[in-house]
């Protein structure tokens, strides 16, 4: 008997669960998003620094689904779960399920307790924001091109506060490419700075210390003003005030201090941490639930030490497989597994041409070495996805 098995969300978690259950024809999968591509979050700093384009970013979801025989993508946004009528309510019209598996990921968490951060700073964790951020640094630059008098060398400030992950590599990846950008158009002062600030005394807080340390100094070598411990306690419109007292001017102003689940997790019957991410089981079902599961950024999972799990692509694709693998033992009567998810690596990009990888904890590779590791991941991870998706547009009748 066939099964119907609903993901919500198409990004990394949810794009793999869809490609481990679609070999099987006994299973009929839907792929729910409210966006017709994957968005590719690792590389939005190359997108918002210039280095790529919308292309190089995203995968066509209608595409990649239509490549696969018992796979359906429905774009739609979704506005409630019924777990016990096994039921999930769209804008349109209402789909049920066998099982379900939630993959929505997450979304940068703005403290309602910093005045002024929803209006004057900028979260890049959605294509949408990462590409407006993107167009409006473009602006200030042409529009500084074009000023006169002493307005060209007036200061031009970029303010990242969070050095996890995302805010370094967008503060490595800005500075790479300011640098760039003024060696290019003399007409402008040298006068373009990039702040990164960091709550604790390092960059990449809770990572392996080969990334960190060579992480700070690929910092120091591009400029990067980092300002250890503080917090961001207010943003004004053109300056951030941290919790010291110290007030740092601002052109442009992201805010990447965390995340927190998306808004429809906080209406769902589940139980969730302070971060409103999914309790899971050891085998990625959910609390309370034995028909559904949880993947990715918007479960919280923990790793073997009892400790969050990263919030990595890597991450993501894995805490995948563990639950198809545990939703088809279900499906079988069988009992579940519990098993930790542990990452191969992680991978941190410094600014064109320069990147620090750490594999197995052992393998270690920086600088452009470190860059090529990267690229060859990722092209490899899009080429696939792409590949896929253009054999099923080909397939499509002309007309």
């Amino acid at each position: 008997m066939t099964k119907r098995v609903i993901i919500v969300g198409g990004g990394y978690a949810g794009v793999r669960a869809m490609q481990h259950l679609s070999a099987r024809p006994y299973i009929q999968v839907t792929l729910i998003d409210k966006n017709p591509f994957h968005y590719l979050q690792t590389e939005a700093y190359a997108l918002i620094a210039q280095q790529a384009t919308l292309v190089d970013v995203t995968v066509d979801l209608p595409a990649l689904c239509e490549s696969y025989a018992y796979a359906a993508f429905v774009k739609a946004e979704v506005t409630g779960i019924d777990f016990e009528a096994k039921k999930v309510v769209t804008e349109t019209r209402d789909y049920y399920y066998d099982y379900i598996i939630l993959a929505m990921g997450s979304r940068t968490f703005f403290p309602d307790t910093i005045p002024g951060l929803h209006d004057y700073a900028h979260g890049v964790k959605s294509l949408k924001n990462a590409f407006r951020f993107r167009q409006q640094f473009e602006q200030q630059l042409f529009a500084r091109m074009n000023s006169e008098g002493d307005e060209e060398c007036r200061r031009f400030n970029i303010v990242v506060a969070g050095a996890g992950l995302s805010g370094v590599e967008i503060a490595a990846e800005l500075a790479d490419y300011t640098g760039w950008f003024m060696q290019k158009n003399r007409m402008l002062c040298d006068s373009i700075d990039v702040h990164l600030i960091a709550s604790r005394d390092e960059v990449l807080a809770g990572m392996h210390p080969y990334l960190q340390a060579k992480a700070k100094a690929r910092l120091q070598k591009l400029g990067v003003n980092v300002i250890f411990g503080s917090r961001v306690a207010a943003v004004e419109p053109n300056e951030a005030v941290l919790d010291s007292g110290r007030r740092v001017a601002f052109d442009f102003m992201i805010y990447a201090g965390g995340i927190i689940a998306p808004r429809l997790v906080h209406t769902l019957d589940v139980e969730r941490n302070k971060k409103g991410q999914i309790a899971v089981h050891r085998t990625l079902a959910i609390v309370g639930k034995e028909d559904a599961f949880a993947i990715g950024d918007v479960a919280d999972i923990r790793a073997e030490d009892g400790r969050p799990l990263p919030a990595t692509a890597n991450g993501a694709e894995k805490s995948a497989a563990l639950a198809v693998l545990n939703l088809l033992r279900c499906n079988r009567s069988e009992p579940m597994l519990e098993r930790s998810i542990r990452l191969e690596g992680y991978m941190v990009a410094l600014g064109r041409f320069n990147a620090a990888v750490v594999i197995f904890g052992r393998i270690k590779f920086s600088g452009f070495l470190g860059y090529v590791m990267k690229r060859l991941i990722t092209d490899r991870y899009k080429f696939l996805l792409d590949s896929t998706a253009y054999k099923a547009f080909r397939r499509r009748p002309k007309g």
